[in-house]
């Protein structure tokens, strides 16, 4: 099988082929830190998560870099409010105030997801210099102009401008914001280097006392740790332009070489047909957001739709998540009880069984390998994750259908029921699924439905042998209504989810 991924630079699906045999560097835009991280930036990072994960799955080794822009207008405004609070702190103590602030709350969002760190993680700060000596680069071979204090890069040098974007500069221009700059040649031109105001974060260049422009950051840092080529590069759908369209004109500019091989964007997170944004106020943070429900149910709303479409997001499709989430809990409990069961009964019971019992039980076990085959179609198909999803359903009907075989003698059962249990781990270790973390409320709420279900199944137990099967059939019914089924099994009934 080929892994094929959808490359926003040609607009088709190419079979993917990195530099180097088995390795891959991947670039992806990470978080400007000026406030908490909203459920659409997680939406991004775990994409990206998934899409290393499952890269490391095919066996390619992955060198991921993903930046931190830690300074920036908006950190600069955010600071501005803080130093109107807190009289007596300047604008630079602030910023790092702000920083050091939600640089830490991102990591703890990160880790309270169970998203994985980059392997590198570098923050624009800490790259003046790369980035200096990249514009004097730009400036040497005409790519960009010195204009009183600040430095700009002239679009109309670089030919293959709007590549990405896959529109002509005419169209661009048609489309740019209008915002009356003097300094600037051409409407498109965008900043390299910004003269810093008075009070503001500034570091020496041979322009003046200032700091970057935000598109600098990415291309100097990407090519600084992946090189000048590299494999893939991601961010969000919404900076294709005029951010990414940058990236590109820069480094090829400065170094004459194709920037990134693949782009991969994903689609954004909306409420109600609109953007989540921090400055549209309509934004849901990752914390709060956690304190309701377990990350595995954000986690499998966003795997529910690929990521180069849109997810409108919604507490009723949160609870569609949890639902679906707990299928797999029920079923892994369910599991531990028949193993328990497994042991309590170990030499009591005969393994012999007949030969139609026999293909039942391959047939069980080729589902298990035709699951593991479809999850790899399904992913090495632009990282199809819904699809992918779905063989883990499938696997959970599987197991259950085995559950409820009479013939099939427990030692076996046993057995095989594990087998899905560590594929189902497995496979959903590759969509970040399934990992171990620290008690969640819903945690405790499934442990606590658990105990109540076998208090429920004891009193219809109860009523069935006291002949009572008017009040049996309605404990059935009443769980059906709701979504639960009981299977009365030879020695037991078990409980499971519609």
């Amino acid at each position: 099988m080929t892994l094929r991924i959808y490359n926003s630079l040609t607009n088709k699906k190419e079979e993917f082929k990195p530099i180097e045999d088995r390795e891959v560097k991947m670039y992806v835009c990470g978080v400007t830190v000026y406030d908490e991280c909203h459920i659409g930036h997680a939406r991004g990072a775990f994409v990206f998560d998934v899409i290393r994960r499952y890269l490391q799955y095919r066996g390619y080794e992955v060198k991921y870099v993903r930046n931190i822009t830690d300074i920036d207008d908006k950190i600069i405004d955010k600071a501005r409010e803080l130093i109107k609070r807190l009289k007596g702190k300047s604008l630079n103590e602030a910023v790092k105030e702000i920083t050091d602030k939600y640089i830490r709350k991102y990591y703890e969002d990160m880790d309270a997801l169970g998203i994985e760190k980059a392997d590198i993680e570098p923050r624009a700060t800490e790259h003046i210099q790369d980035m200096i000596n990249m514009v004097e680069v730009l400036l040497d071979k005409g790519y960009a102009y010195k204009a009183n204090g600040d430095v700009y890069f002239s679009v109309k040098k670089f030919k293959k401008y709007g590549k990405l974007s896959n529109q002509s500069m005419e169209q661009l221009r048609t489309g740019v914001r209008k915002v009356p700059d003097e300094k600037k040649r051409d409407p498109l031109d965008f900043a390299l280097w910004k003269e810093s105001k008075e009070d503001e974060p500034k570091w020496t260049s041979p322009y003046s006392e200032g700091r970057p422009g935000w598109h600098l950051e990415c291309s100097v840092m990407s090519m600084k740790y992946l090189g000048e080529n590299f494999d893939i590069h991601g961010g969000g759908r919404d900076l294709i332009f005029p951010h990414h369209e940058n990236e590109i004109a820069q480094a090829e500019s400065y170094s004459g070489k194709p920037f990134a091989n693949y782009w991969i964007h994903n689609e954004l997170l909306t409420i109600k047909g609109q953007k989540m944004a921090k400055s549209l106020g309509n934004f849901i943070s990752i914390s709060k957001i956690l304190e309701k429900y377990h990350p595995e149910v954000l986690k499998i709303l966003f795997l529910s739709s690929h990521y180069g479409s849109p997810i409108d997001f919604s507490f009723d499709k949160m609870e569609e998540a949890k639902a679906k989430r707990e299928r797999f809990y029920i079923l892994f409990n369910k599991i531990g009880d028949i193993r328990q069961e497994t042991d309590q009964r170990q030499g009591q019971e005969t393994v012999a069984h007949s030969v139609e019992v026999a293909e039942r039980l391959k047939e069980y076990l080729k589902e298990i390998e035709k699951a593991r085959e479809r999850f790899t179609k399904a992913m090495d198909d632009d990282f199809n994750t819904p699809l992918a999803l779905s063989t883990l359903y499938g696997l959970v009907n599987v197991a259950n259908k085995l559950m409820t075989d009479k013939d099939i003698p427990l030692e076996r059962m046993n057995t095989i029921l594990n087998l899905i249990k560590f594929t189902l781990v497995e496979l959903g270790r590759v969509l970040g699924l399934f990992q171990k973390r620290k008690i969640s409320g819903e945690d405790k709420d499934m442990e606590l439905l658990n105990k109540v279900m076998e208090v429920i199944i004891d009193i219809r137990q109860d009523a069935r042998q006291k002949r009572n099967f008017k009040l049996a059939d309605n404990i059935r019914k009443k769980l059906s209504d709701i979504g639960i089924i009981l299977e009365d099994q030879k020695k037991k009934t078990i409980w499971r989810v519609r």
